[in-house]
């Protein structure tokens, strides 16, 4: 579901083409004519994205975004403010008031919702830590913490060496003091050199006029290679008015700008990607400092069925939820271990994990639930995109033989049974997890190496 977006214009002419343009693009669109309206809509419906008049706000003195930017409770909001000129004063102003985005009335419509859409996913990423935060201080294992701190003190390391036709010496200069007010410890990756010599950066931009486009998206895939168990964000700088902007996100890149904008987007878009990567960099803190032996599974270091069926019951609990459990079993499990001993098993059980991993989405939850299954739990998932992960995460087990430490290859493959429930209720995640294991029985005795969604759909 692309998300629900509240607007605030008091324009209703506005308003309406908005509404109407949004619409098409299948976003649930509710409309404020002032402040008022607004507060009200946050308290009683929480948005996934706010759109905000620049106009408006700027008589207002920026009364609203201050209102949405400083509250712990919509801090995480993205906040795009709308404006029907050219004034470049325009994104200073939004720096200074932490906005996400700033977009022309006229903008086309693919790239609004382009921008709208990677807003909203940045979100659900934050969404995910919080509620994981959230449950791990409802079980008792931590105090519970503000989300929306001052920004950190530790270093934040940005890797400009793919940009340098863009990153001029001036043009680094002024980002670097908008990027300084927020993070005072901020280092420059310069060249390719230091980028090679160094630990993989908080935050990489490539630009396709530097490199050129081919060798733009090789980039894209070779920074993300270099390091695939740890996300570095990459903001890719292109033509936006082409393709090759929703390509780079296809391979890898999380957000992409426009190559001619000035120092204040840039600056504005690497905060936001900064942010969110050290609010998932405190939520893996918090994790390894309370909860490791509690809520961990030592071997494979994933969450265990202790917090997987916490975490559910938070998700069943919220309104109108649309939750998904899904239930990989490794077939004929006992075998590898009769075979190959049982140190290779865990070996099995660890690698196997690690490819489930990395075929989830960031928002979703992997648990090990016991012995050789483990446990999905997805949000507000279409059943065709239910349908495309389970399948992905089937071939990611079985498609590759796993090695055991002489190099003997060891074929494995899963089973996995899926349930998908909305609006049960926080005490029926034993209900669900039930459809999703009598799903899986039906796959064992199918044949194995099969998905299988469970009879009921609440």
């Amino acid at each position: 579901m692309p998300g629900r977006i509240l607007l605030l214009d008091p324009q209703v002419t506005n308003r309406l083409m908005l509404k109407s343009q949004l619409t098409r693009d299948f976003f649930d669109v509710a409309l404020a004519s002032d402040g008022i309206e607004l507060a009200q809509s946050l308290r009683f419906a929480p948005p996934d994205l706010v759109m905000l008049s620049y106009a408006a706000e700027q008589r207002a003195d920026f009364e609203n975004i201050s209102r949405l930017t400083q509250s712990q409770a919509t801090a995480h909001i993205p906040v795009i403010l709308l404006h029907d000129s050219a004034d470049t004063a325009v994104w200073d102003a939004a720096h200074d008031c932490l906005a996400d985005d700033v977009m022309a009335y006229t903008t086309q419509r693919w790239l609004m919702a382009a921008r709208i859409n990677m807003l909203i996913r940045g979100k659900e990423k934050l969404d995910a830590l919080i509620a994981r935060q959230s449950t791990i201080t409802q079980m008792g294992f931590a105090e519970p913490s503000i989300f929306y701190p001052p920004p950190f003190a530790r270093k934040v390391v940005l890797d400009l060496s793919c940009a340098l036709s863009i990153f001029t010496t001036s043009f680094q200069a002024q980002v670097a003091a908008l990027l300084n007010r927020d993070f005072p410890l901020l280092s420059l990756i310069r060249t390719e050199q230091e980028r090679m010599d160094h630990p993989p950066a908080d935050i990489s931009l490539v630009d396709e006029t530097s490199l050129g486009r081919t060798a733009a998206f090789q980039t894209i895939c070779d920074l993300r290679k270099r390091n695939p168990d740890r996300e570095t964000p990459i903001l890719y700088a292109c033509d936006t008015g082409c393709p090759n902007a929703a390509r780079s996100l296809e391979l890898g890149a999380q957000e992409f700008i426009s190559a001619t904008s000035g120092p204040a987007r840039f600056a504005t878009a690497l905060r936001r990607m900064i942010w969110q990567k050290q609010m998932s960099y405190r939520t893996e803190r918090a994790v390894a400092n309370h909860l490791k032996s509690a809520l961990t599974d030592p071997l494979t270091g994933l969450y265990n069925r202790r917090y997987g069926l916490q975490y559910l019951d938070q998700q069943l609990a919220r309104p109108q939820a649309s939750v998904t459990a899904m239930i990989l079993d490794l077939d004929r499990f006992k075998n590898v271990n009769d075979s190959y001993g049982h140190l290779t098993g865990d070996h099995v059980l660890k690698e196997a994990a690690k490819r489930l991993l990395r075929n989830i989405r960031s928002a979703d939850l992997l648990c090990r639930y016991g012995g050789e299954e483990f446990l999905i739990i997805l949000k507000d998932t279409p059943l065709a995109t239910l349908q495309e992960i389970a399948d992905r995460l089937r071939r990611a087990i079985c498609h590759t033989p796993f090695l055991d430490e002489s190099g003997n290859r060891i074929a494995v493959s899963a089973s996995i049974g899926v349930s998908t429930s909305a609006g049960l209720g926080s005490d029926q995640a034993m209900e669900v997890l039930g459809f999703a294991d009598r799903a899986l029985y039906r796959a064992k005795d199918s044949g194995r190496n099969r998905v299988i969604f469970g009879d009921k759909a609440a």
